[in-house]
């Protein structure tokens, strides 16, 4: 199939992902809201990618073949990878010209510069009447992703494709249940089998089937419900959940569970960790411990109090995908800070996805340093 064969099929996939972002977005879609054109490109990739491999109009492809997609973004992305260079669609970041397939694709899994100056732009094409008495006032800045508003991990680096993938099932999953009129989060329903039959209460969270053998989810196969008069959550099957009109707030039956403060409302907080004990933990994470002396060591325990604050966060690309934090751990070593009683500690946090449940950590002694840290722990697979 040529590229030109190809086009009128894209552009099925990204007006289907439109209307159904738009018809789950309060507002509709926002070409200028980078959190809707991420989800919307998410949506168009994995329809787009469908209809090659299996051979099927955009149109006749079930939201629950998508969804299964949509577990998470590494299926997304093999999914992509496997069959769009297949299709003759260059993934390279230097995306040939006019493919706007690969183009999407690209955006999606580009890294954002979080330190991204927000510079105004000014479009000399448009004239603005300005009032006079706000014509010395500076311009607002422009958003720095790609000219749009952002509310989705606002502050992260990592790629859409990473951000994003799970509200683009979440709005699948809405879809389907709409469809088959199954129960929303936050809808009102009452229970009508099982131990909890005749409760009423609210819709949590919704529950899917995956079925590897086929591709596709089943659902919704179940709920978990936040039941009048019950502590905590139930879990039940779908077919013992039913519409509730009783739209009122709930009774709470006086000394019920429910009727009281939730658990651990007025507790204490938990004692304050000693400088001591930050210490040990940041070491005990540490990848290179080593690297503070017991000199050191020594003087941050006896510290008066201590301190985090977060200094940058940026990620490198694929096909090198890697992210970093740094953090600044100082300590006050007498009651009233001054400079020279200070001890600093630099954390770097790396990690290859944005859900990497095994982050590095790696230790400095001197802001000086880390430039040279950064770039060896970040170097190689």
């Amino acid at each position: 199939m040529s590229r030109h064969e190809q086009h009128p099929s894209w552009d099925a996939a990204v007006q289907r992902a439109t209307t159904v972002t738009a018809a789950h977005t309060p507002g509709g879609m926002d070409e200028h809201c980078w959190d809707d054109v991420a989800i919307r490109g998410i949506l168009a990739i994995t329809l787009y990618c469908l209809h090659l491999r299996n051979h099927q109009p955009v149109e006749d492809i079930r939201w629950q073949q998508v969804s299964w997609q949509l577990r998470d973004d590494t299926r997304v992305t093999e999914l992509a990878t496997s069959v769009l260079a297949d299709a003759g669609h260059d993934l390279a970041p230097a995306t040939a010209p006019g493919d706007s397939v690969a183009a999407c694709w690209t955006w999606l899994t580009r890294t954002w510069d979080t330190r991204a100056p927000r510079t105004p732009v000014i479009d000399k094409r448009t004239v603005v009447h300005v009032p006079p008495d706000l014509r010395q006032l500076p311009q607002a800045p422009e958003l720095r992703w790609d000219g749009m508003s952002r509310g989705i991990g606002a502050g992260l680096p990592d790629p859409a494709i990473e951000v994003c993938t799970d509200w683009a099932a979440g709005i699948v999953q809405e879809t389907i249940t709409a469809d088959c009129h199954g129960h929303h989060r936050r809808n009102r329903v009452a229970v009508i089998s099982g131990a909890h039959a005749g409760r009423r209460g609210y819709v949590v969270e919704t529950g899917w089937h995956f079925d590897d053998a086929t591709e596709t989810v089943e659902g919704p196969a179940g709920y978990v419900l936040d039941l009048d008069d019950v502590e905590g959550t139930e879990r039940i099957d779908a077919d013992g959940v039913t519409s509730s009109w009783d739209l009122r707030w709930p009774h709470r039956p006086q000394g019920s569970l429910k009727d009281a403060p939730p658990p651990g409302l007025h507790d204490p907080f938990p004692p304050t960790k000693s400088s001591a004990e930050d210490l040990a933990e940041i070491l005990g994470r540490a990848a290179d411990p080593a690297v503070v002396p017991e000199s050191l060591r020594t003087r941050i325990a006896t510290a008066h109090a201590h301190h985090h604050l977060e200094l940058d966060r940026q990620a490198r690309p694929i096909p090198d995908r890697v992210s970093w934090q740094v953090f600044h751990h100082w300590y006050q070593l007498s009651e009233h800070h001054q400079d020279d009683q200070r001890a600093d500690l630099f954390e770097i946090v790396v990690t290859r996805h944005l859900h990497d449940p095994h982050p590095v950590h790696h230790l400095a002694l001197s802001e000086d340093d880390l430039p040279d840290l950064i770039a060896r722990c970040t170097t190689g697979g």
